[in-house]
């Protein structure tokens, strides 16, 4: 209790456009899709599964999207904290 912690904020901000270049690229996959409507005869047919795979892709990309944003403010807001608490107690 009370430790002091040291945090890389360039590793931090490194992570964070990796893991938006992630995201991106997994935007930009062209899913192949089959129309459900061939698939005659089969309970498949009356599930729309690129529509569910489609949105739950979306929701990981807003995820993974989200996560880097909140990773940069934080690693802005360390950095805004140490500088002014270099400011006030200089060593």
């Amino acid at each position: 209790m009370g430790g002091n912690t040291e945090v890389d904020l360039d590793a931090l901000r490194a992570v964070a456009d990796h893991v938006t270049q992630a995201a991106e690229a997994i935007a930009e996959i062209d899913w192949p899709t089959m129309p459900y409507a061939e698939l005659t005869g089969s309970t498949v047919a009356t599930v729309p599964a690129p529509d569910l795979i489609a949105a739950k892709l979306a929701d990981v990309i807003a995820n993974m999207r989200g996560w880097a944003v909140a990773a940069r403010m934080a690693a802005d807001a360390f950095e805004r904290a140490d500088s002014r608490s270099a400011d006030r107690f200089p060593r």
